[in-house]
């Protein structure tokens, strides 16, 4: 099939989750040829949080008011 026959029948899918899957699909397929020990099916994952991060925020929070006072250019 060629891809502008592809792309076509991508933009009609009718849900937006739709292409959400189609981009889970391609990306799982990506890794698989890349390295298959990367993503195993069914794995749970942790997922990072920045929690008791203050001092981060504290940092950031000292950067605010300096970029707030430079002058516009």
């Amino acid at each position: 099939m060629p891809l502008a026959e592809l792309t076509s029948q991508i933009q009609d899918l009718p849900k937006k989750i739709d292409k959400l899957r189609l981009m889970q699909f391609l990306a799982t397929e990506l890794v698989k040829e890349e390295d298959a020990n990367f993503f195993v099916a069914n794995q749970e994952y942790a997922a990072r949080a920045p929690y008791n991060c203050s001092e981060a925020a504290n940092v950031l929070m000292n950067l605010r008011p300096t970029k707030q006072q430079e002058p516009n250019g």
